[in-house]
């Protein structure tokens, strides 16, 4: 209980800040899509490339051909589209797609100067399939500089989803002001002497309709 007078708080239940827009862990969920999809179509293409120059005739000291680098970051690329496409269900998944995105950067970064390598050095010293090795090379560092840039760009798109506000109910508190009784206090009385007549009026404090006078004789 309160005292009459006293204001009473009143306490509030309910996401702040958060009334007009969407649940901040899934802002920027349709480009975190697009970009998974993109993910999953470059990272196919990465796989095939990097099976099929393994199978192309080329010289056998070029052991870079063999290594599968471009089969390696196509698997990982097409998880992370894989997270891309559902990270609009949970934070969990946005945190994934972010941490995957940034390593699937850095894996693209990576193959495109291995493919730069082997366009360059690998074809010259080939002596089978020399123009088809500098295709898939060229191809294969065309589609992971994309990639790279893709993965950059998906991951940029989780940091307001994950840093900003998650929409948790919060308890803010509102103090409503109460009426206050007012009292009547009775306008002050004075005297006024008037010596060029000898009469004292006695009047009272003007109303809202103006003063009363009283004579006083």
């Amino acid at each position: 209980m309160y005292p009459p007078n006293q204001q009473h708080p009143q306490v509030v239940t309910g996401a702040i800040g958060n009334q007009n827009r969407p649940n901040q862990k899934l802002w920027g969920g349709n480009v975190r899509r697009i970009m998974g999809i993109l993910q999953i179509v470059f990272g196919v293409i990465e796989l095939v490339i990097g099976i099929v120059v393994i199978f192309v005739p080329n010289n056998y000291y070029y052991v870079q051909d063999y290594v599968g680098y471009g089969i390696w970051t196509g698997v990982f690329a097409i998880v992370t589209g894989f997270l891309g496409v559902f990270s609009l269900m949970t934070k969990c998944m946005v945190i994934a797609y972010m941490v995957t995105s940034i390593i699937t950067a850095v894996l693209s970064a990576g193959c495109c100067l291995y493919a730069i390598d082997g366009a360059i050095v690998g074809a010259k010293h080939s002596y089978y399939a020399q123009g088809a090795n500098m295709a898939l090379y060229i191809i294969l560092c065309i589609i992971v500089f994309a990639q790279m840039v893709i993965s950059i760009i998906g991951a940029s798109f989780t940091c307001n989803a994950v840093c900003s506000t998650t929409g948790q109910p919060q308890q803010v508190v509102y103090l409503s002001p109460q009426p206050v009784p007012q009292q009547c206090v009775p306008p002050p009385q004075y005297t006024v002497n008037a010596p060029q007549s000898g009469i004292a009026y006695n009047t009272t404090a003007p109303t809202a309709h103006g003063a009363f006078v009283s004579p006083k004789i």
